[in-house]
């Protein structure tokens, strides 16, 4: 009898932990917002900086937080070529969601 007791409650608590899952009912993705200006239009052979941009995500009590912390910036801005270039941003809050990318465009030109 002993026996089945302590096998019915280790039955009972396999059953509570594994129906005990982590679940994040945070399913809004954060978004990006561009300092600056779009498109950037940059002189030939002189040093481009980009504004860059800010992340903003909704926290679990419903407040606006700044994660920027978590921006991906990529681009492939060459100042010594005349052309039309692209910097590109990414984020994901700690959810997982994923913002929307955002693209600045960026012009190299030769200034007269």
């Amino acid at each position: 009898m002993k026996y089945k007791l302590v096998l019915i409650v280790a039955v009972f608590m396999l059953i509570a932990f594994a129906s005990c899952k982590k679940s994040s009912s945070d399913t809004t993705k954060p978004w990006i917002e561009l300092k600056g200006t779009n498109p950037v239009y940059s002189e030939l052979n002189k040093p481009y900086e980009d504004a860059g941009a800010v992340v903003k995500d909704i926290n679990s009590v419903g407040d606006t937080v700044d994660i920027s912390g978590n921006l991906v910036v990529t681009d492939n801005v060459n100042t010594q070529v005349v052309g039309k270039y692209e910097v590109k941003y990414n984020a994901s809050d700690d959810a997982g969601n994923k913002a929307d990318e955002v693209t600045r465009t960026v012009y190299i030109q030769i200034f007269k």
